[in-house]
């Protein structure tokens, strides 16, 4: 008999945590590149490899009321105060996966509930997105990483994104949007930060702000 599946959510560093008493019947996982297409001078076009982006988890359950079997001891209602107040607070939550290689630092997307008549328990459908922290940008960005720095005790403390960049050689905004904000279509936020006109002619040792 196949075991179940476990979904954990912890927020700093795991002072509050909860599992789903209902498991998901499925759990989709987009695992993203930043490939960014060209236009050749010749025609055509070609696709060139970004790296990996941001893996993003969606998955749709439902809260339990007290009366129902399923009910195992996690008040719905409070379990969607705090999915709710996570994502509005902007703090990284740890998404755990049991059977999978999902254990690392997501921020929440979304939260949709669905309410039918006649029936108390809660659908719900959570989507996560992945977020890196300070010290992972810094070493993309080609920083030190600060190796003598102190631990830091909450991850929440660390959400920072860089607030500027100096362009290296070979660099485009689309890399650069992939890199620090997972997404290669922000590059046109990046472009109109620094009043960039022409994209393709970026100049090395300009500094960007993010």
């Amino acid at each position: 008999m196949a075991k179940s599946r476990t979904i954990l959510i912890w927020h700093n560093n795991g002072e509050q945590q909860f599992t789903f008493t209902v498991n998901p019947e499925r759990l989709r996982v987009s695992r993203p590149n930043c490939n960014r297409v060209e236009r050749l001078a010749m025609g055509g076009t070609v696709n060139l490899w970004g790296g990996r982006g941001l893996r993003e988890v969606s998955f749709t359950t439902f809260l339990p009321e007290e009366r129902s079997p399923f009910y195992g001891g996690t008040d719905g209602a409070e379990v969607l105060t705090l999915l709710k107040r996570w994502q509005d607070s902007g703090d990284p939550v740890r998404l755990i996966v049991s059977g999978s290689d999902i254990n690392d630092a997501f921020l929440i997307e979304d939260v949709s509930e669905t309410l039918a008549e006649g029936d108390r328990d809660v659908g719900l459908t959570v989507t996560l997105r992945e977020y890196k922290f300070k010290s992972a940008l810094a070493a993309l960005a080609g920083g030190s990483g600060g190796s003598g720095s102190a631990p830091v005790r909450k991850r929440t403390d660390e959400r920072v994104t860089p607030q500027t960049y100096t362009v290296k050689k070979g660099d485009t905004l689309w890399d650069i949007a992939c890199r620090f904000y997972g997404d290669g279509t922000k590059w046109g936020s990046i472009a109109a930060k620094n009043g960039v006109t022409n994209p393709r002619k970026l100049q090395i040792g300009k500094v960007l702000t993010l």
